[in-house]
């Protein structure tokens, strides 16, 4: 009993000196110290947000540039050198720039202005269908005063932009496209001519003794990452063919405008394909009803080819990335950054996997014995 009584007293001086050492020894020092790392981050960030445009080329750039790799290697694996690759790779990847920026953006701008002058007539002929009336009558709701209350908004909008230098601003946002197109481009080139001085340049920032396991392991994420992104761009590419050939089969007004954005909408792997099914089958709609009907049906049918015959053979070297990693992983860039942060979340999260299965799962595999307390 007299050494419980003894203890106590020792146990509760023990507490009371590890709490105070926790205890600035200079508050005021340690304050200002906070204030100004506060101040740095804040800074920081705003820097940051500053040169938003500049990094998002960046990534954009250095994305493609793993895209084309696997290009490169596969010329490599025939016998060529890799600056012969590189040069040819490049110079197919400019050809395809050229098409777009000569072919697809004039479609593109031709057929937007074409739908948005014949939208009155579209609508009212909608109005006029029986399938429209059976809606309305369904619905009990005056569609046709929904219709004109969202036209009125539109036109109110158009005016308030126009008023406020609306248009100037359109201008300078079209031109700053622009320039960042060709930045993302030029940045694409140079990182693939590159990618390998890149690839060393960083293995030489790590210690010796451990730069062999990480040249193996950056060669392994760059191969993975690569491979996801050429086939995400594959998969996208044959997207956009069946959406361009099914609208032009369905008499669509603006085939190239919606195959371009499928193109775009499924990039993002899973929930891309069934975002744009509902998106085509909207815009059929003003086609006709059996037209979005057989959209919705061969483009539903086309997803299910996809999903279990065309992804495996395109995604089959990439890494295995669960489902619901896809899902949570394109939700959260997303949410972060729009489309393009969804875009980048998936081979952000082929990364991450890899370095979980070969770095970390490794390390605790190891660990057979508890720690010593």
């Amino acid at each position: 009993m007299r050494q419980k009584k003894t203890a106590v007293p020792s146990q509760r001086a023990h507490e009371r000196s590890r709490a105070l050492r926790f205890l600035p020894a200079h508050p005021l020092l340690s304050g200002f110290t906070v204030a100004v790392g506060v101040l740095l981050a804040i800074a920081l960030a705003a820097t940051i947000a500053g040169i938003s445009t500049v990094l998002i080329s960046i990534f954009l750039g250095l994305f493609l540039a793993l895209g084309l790799d696997p290009a490169v290697r596969a010329l490599e694996r025939r016998g060529l050198t890799r600056p012969v690759g590189v040069t040819i790779v490049a110079v197919l990847f400019l050809g395809i720039v050229a098409i777009v920026v000569f072919l697809v953006v004039p479609a593109t701008v031709r057929q937007i202005s074409a739908a948005v002058n014949a939208a009155p007539q579209t609508i009212a002929a909608m109005q006029q269908a029986d399938w429209y009336l059976n809606l309305e009558r369904s619905l009990g709701v005056d569609l046709e005063a929904v219709i004109a209350d969202a036209l009125q908004s539109i036109a109110s909008l158009s005016s308030f932009l126009a008023i406020s230098g609306g248009v100037l601003r359109v201008g300078f946002g079209v031109i700053g496209a622009v320039s960042s197109f060709m930045m993302v481009v030029v940045l694409t080139l140079y990182f693939v001519s590159s990618l390998q001085s890149i690839k060393n340049a960083l293995a030489a920032l790590v210690p010796f003794y451990r730069r062999d396991r990480f040249s193996h392991l950056l060669d392994e994420i760059t191969r993975s990452v690569g491979g996801v992104v050429a086939g995400a761009i594959t998969l996208s590419s044959l997207n956009a063919v069946v959406v361009l050939v099914l609208q032009l089969a369905l008499g669509s007004s603006a085939p190239v405008v919606l195959a371009l954005a499928a193109f775009f909408i499924t990039l993002v792997p899973m929930i891309g394909s069934v975002l744009f099914l509902v998106i085509g089958s909207i815009a059929t709609l003003f086609v006709s009803p059996v037209a979005a009907v057989v959209f919705a049906i061969a483009y539903l049918a086309y997803i299910q080819v996809e999903a279990y015959v065309i992804t495996p053979r395109v995604m089959g070297r990439a890494v295995a990335v669960p489902g619901v990693l896809v899902i949570i992983g394109a939700m959260i860039g997303a949410t972060l950054m729009g489309l393009l942060g969804a875009l980048v979340a998936i081979p952000i999260t082929a990364s991450v996997l890899i370095i979980i299965r070969q770095v970390w799962i490794p390390r605790q595999n190891s660990q057979v014995t508890a720690p010593e307390d």
